[in-house]
């Protein structure tokens, strides 16, 4: 046999090698550990994209952690999880300013606060708030807080003043029911569907946040920048079948409901009716937005001085969004 058979057969078997090493890196997926934040339909695309397959699809070995933003943050700056879904950025913000390695958004698409007012049956309008007590459901602080917060600010009612608001060990809505049912607080805010929950036993919705139009990023995907950095291909891939979730949310209603309704922990009904809630409230992109991490920054200015003077822009990385968009997968 010449030298150059034995070449060229050594050239192809060594391409056969390299090519069922790359074949089977994509079979098992490149992996991912990946906190998942909150459980509300805005926080569930996850669920989708497992029971759709979509995150294999996209050549991924994902594993999603329950967790929730804090605990995302320590995960990340400690290197055993690589992003966070379905999560807020004001921690991943605070924890940037506070001199960590830096945090990036790459997409979002419930960019408002998607909760109501909730109120006792004699409170009639906004302005009956005053001089009442309201619920958080939850620690000051957190989320449910600031929405709250935020929203009287807007109605011009001054929430360190004209009411008095207290709070719950965690997240808790059912606290607030019980609370109101005892006659200690008089409203309270609410994530659907426990808002239905709310009007069934005989209190009367005052307000739906997102009509106030206030911008907030509320659930998306974030992650450290220096993640992005060397794994930007794992990052595409994540955001591709996030997209594809997307879709399906739009599209497939019942099949929606059906992989919600376990995740949620709640009836068909209330699911059906979350559901049906939260479809007006995202957006069909999941683009990031400045505004909703100006608000941030508003939100977390008093604690974290430095947010006073920091660039939104900063923390927002859209070059995910603007590639998928390229490739078809957002209009």
């Amino acid at each position: 046999m010449n030298a150059a058979r034995i070449l060229s057969q050594t050239l192809t078997l060594t391409l056969l090698i390299l090519t069922f090493g790359i074949s089977q890196g994509l079979a098992q997926g490149a992996k991912m550990n990946v906190g998942q934040a909150g459980v509300n339909p805005g926080a569930g695309l996850f669920v989708i994209a497992e029971r759709e397959n979509l995150y294999k699809k996209h050549g991924l070995d994902v594993s999603i952690v329950k967790t929730n933003t804090t605990a995302a943050v320590q995960a990340m700056l400690g290197g055993s999880m690589q992003m966070a879904t379905g999560a807020g950025a004001a921690a991943f913000v605070t924890a940037t300013l506070e001199g960590a390695p830096p945090f990036v958004l790459v997409g979002s698409w419930v960019n408002v606060f998607p909760y109501k007012i909730m109120a006792q049956k004699d409170i009639k309008k906004i302005a009956d708030l005053k001089g009442k007590t309201g619920h958080v459901g939850a620690p000051f602080g957190t989320i449910p807080d600031t929405a709250l917060r935020f929203a009287l600010n807007r109605l011009k009612i001054d929430p360190e003043k004209d009411v008095k608001l207290v709070q719950h060990s965690s997240a808790d809505p059912a606290s607030i029911l019980a609370a109101m049912e005892k006659g200690d607080v008089q409203f309270g805010i609410f994530a659907p569907p426990f808002d239905l929950i709310a009007e069934k036993r005989g209190y009367e919705m005052l307000l739906a946040l997102p009509a106030l139009g206030i911008p907030w990023q509320q659930n998306g995907e974030l992650l450290p920048r220096s993640y992005l950095k060397t794994n930007r291909d794992n990052v595409v891939r994540f955001m591709r079948a996030t997209t594809e979730a997307m879709r399906f949310f739009f599209e497939q209603k019942e099949k929606t409901i059906n992989y919600m309704a376990p995740y949620l922990g709640r009836s068909r009904e209330e699911t059906e009716y979350a559901y049906n809630m939260y479809r007006n409230w995202v957006d069909v992109s999941p683009r990031p937005k400045i505004e909703t991490i100006r608000t941030t920054l508003d939100a977390i200015k008093k604690n974290t001085p430095k947010a006073a003077n920091a660039d939104p822009a900063s923390f927002i990385d859209a070059s995910i969004v603007d590639q998928l968009v390229k490739e078809g997968y957002v209009k």
